[in-house]
């Protein structure tokens, strides 16, 4: 199931992007220290180290260990990361 709430996400973050509905997308630039560290940069996002599966996602990295692209980035809001949690894992 952890492959469907992946592609929910990008799906998810690709139709609003391809709709121009960027106000219900979070965009971000990465900094170098959120780069080194996705769960940095999910504590900024979402007040919590837990969601580094959106910012995976939206940086299209497949694991933690891996630096993040020091690039503007679109990810969910938490209300629809929690909706895609709650419907897929």
């Amino acid at each position: 199931m952890i492959n469907e709430y992946r592609n929910a996400i990008r799906d998810h973050i690709n139709r609003l992007i391809k709709q121009g509905k960027l106000n219900q997308l979070i965009v971000w630039d990465i900094q170098q220290d959120e780069a080194q560290d996705p769960t940095l940069l999910s504590l900024r996002m979402y007040g919590s180290r837990a969601y580094t599966d959106a910012i995976q996602v939206a940086c299209g990295t497949s694991g933690i260990w891996e630096k993040l692209p020091v690039k503007r980035i679109a990810v969910p809001l938490i209300a629809d990361v929690l909706e895609f949690r709650r419907e897929y894992l």
